[in-house]
């Protein structure tokens, strides 16, 4: 009986453990665009920085953490590739206010 539960016990950590090395890609649907620059405008749903694509201007706050980008020093326009979901914590996603999740330097 102990070594049936042992067998158990030991089969049943190597279904935990396996993972699956199957996962998307998360960098094949990007989409493309270049950071524009910084909104000045003093309004309350204003500020941040501009992202444009070929159809869509977009609004982001901050980069997501681990980008290379610096935003203080940059020659703008800086093309990239990014991610991102929509932003409704500001002005309830006014003006297309979106928050990086993935972006990098073309």
């Amino acid at each position: 009986m102990k070594s049936v539960f042992f067998l158990l016990l030991c089969a049943g950590i190597t279904f935990f453990a396996c993972q699956d090395d199957t996962a998307p890609d998360t960098c094949a649907n990007l989409q493309e665009g270049k950071i524009t620059g910084q909104d000045y405008r003093k309004c309350a749903c204003c500020g941040g920085w501009f992202l444009q694509t070929a159809d869509t201007t977009y609004m982001f706050v901050s980069l997501p953490e681990g980008s290379d980008i610096d935003l203080q020093i940059a020659t703008f326009p800086i093309p990239v590739k990014f991610d991102f979901t929509p932003d409704s914590s500001i002005c309830n996603g006014f003006l297309n206010r979106i928050i990086l999740t993935h972006i990098e330097v073309q």
